[in-house]
């Protein structure tokens, strides 16, 4: 947000963010705001899996390598109380540094989430962004229907600690959070718990724009075709439905096929030479497309009807798993068209998710409370 004579307009808002880091959010979050010219701090308990830093890490006493009954005893009457004292002077050094806690949810300082009180008590305000899984209502209307997350998802130990199997209790805690929170930034099918789905904020994604103009020339040069994909949970971004369709087309067309676990910068150096990004196969897609878009890739993820209301003008080739090496065949007999979406994307990106847009929606939102 700029004044008349070209400068930073330099918001008084002091703004946590954190302490979860789920895709990077807190990390890409902080930074827009401070592109807005806000002083905007992100925190994390951990590092990233993926690389994603943050601005500041709080560590804590990790859980022991090895198992069983010693493990047990202690993780929880020596790490756990550890850790807890750890959180709880955290907290206090923060408490009245910040005068917004933009939570990436389901994490806030304290397991039991009672911070949450005292923030209000303190006339804090809070925000929260609902990534996914944690927030999901697994048994509303659109996470019923065929392609959702959870109609795809098997994983026990990720049901278990997004409480998918205990709806009372994850409803009570989302109720909570609502209850507490003056801003909620979230989907249609991460709303289901919500008392008040209007409250619901759009959820903004964003990243990095490329250091480098990027270059389209790889369209016009005729292969090896690059496609990559990346998945952060592979039964869940349909990976077993992306090599099934490059190994059919390998025999037709000259394929550099790249999918393998990496940090997020060299996830975003490949994307530079990348044709096509296939993100996943569920309703809507996340932080990897955008960062496709804004290297020019040519993004496949599937999109519910819902989802395309939400984002009608983004250049994403929506398709269905069983359709996919029908979908990338036909982008590959027509470079034309891959280099037009590539560059619909590229202005998508810079109209609608660059660090500096965001960052200025944010602000609209927390200071004027209307969006633009």
């Amino acid at each position: 947000m700029s004044t008349g004579k070209g400068k930073l307009h330099t918001s008084k808002l002091r703004v946590f963010v954190g302490p979860g880091n789920t895709a990077g959010n807190a990390h890409y979050i902080a930074r827009a705001l401070r592109s807005a010219g806000v002083r905007a701090v992100s925190y994390c308990y951990r590092a990233h899996e993926f690389g994603y830093p943050t601005d500041k890490t709080v560590s804590q006493f990790r859980s022991l390598k090895r198992k069983g009954f010693v493990k047990l005893i202690n993780n929880r009457f020596v790490l756990r109380p550890l850790n807890a004292m750890i959180r709880f002077w955290f907290f206090l050094t923060v408490l009245f540094r910040y005068d917004l806690f933009y939570f990436i949810s389901p994490i806030t300082f304290f397991e039991n989430h009672r911070d949450l009180a005292v923030l209000k008590f303190f006339r804090k305000k809070i925000a929260f962004f609902f990534p996914g899984c944690a927030e999901r209502d697994p048994h509303d209307t659109l996470n019923t229907m065929k392609y959702s997350d959870c109609w795809y998802c098997n994983d026990v130990a990720k049901q278990h600690y997004c409480l998918c199997h205990e709806p009372k209790l994850k409803r009570s805690k989302i109720e909570y959070f609502e209850e507490k929170a003056d801003f909620i930034f979230s989907r249609p099918n991460t709303s289901g718990f919500l008392k008040n789905s209007e409250k619901a904020l759009p959820m903004w994604l964003m990243t990095d724009a490329p250091k480098q103009p990027v270059d389209l020339q790889r369209y016009r040069d005729g292969g090896p075709w690059g496609i990559m994909h990346f998945p952060s949970h592979q039964e869940l971004k349909g990976t077993r439905y992306v090599e099934a369709a490059i190994a059919s087309l390998n025999g037709k067309f000259k394929i550099r096929y790249l999918s393998e676990r990496m940090t997020n910068s060299e996830v975003l150096e490949n994307l530079e030479k990348a044709h096509i990004l296939v993100d996943q196969f569920t309703h809507t897609f996340g932080l990897l497309a955008i960062e496709g878009l804004s290297r020019g890739c040519v993004v496949v993820c599937r999109m519910e009807e819902w989802a395309r209301k939400c984002y009608p003008d983004i250049p994403l080739v929506s398709c269905n798993p069983e359709d996919l090496e029908q979908t990338i065949e036909s982008l590959l007999h027509n470079p034309d068209r891959m280099q037009k979406i590539a560059e619909a994307g590229i202005r998508w990106f810079h109209e609608n998710a660059t660090l500096q847009v965001v960052g200025n929606r944010m602000l609209n939102v927390f200071e004027k409370n209307k969006l633009c």
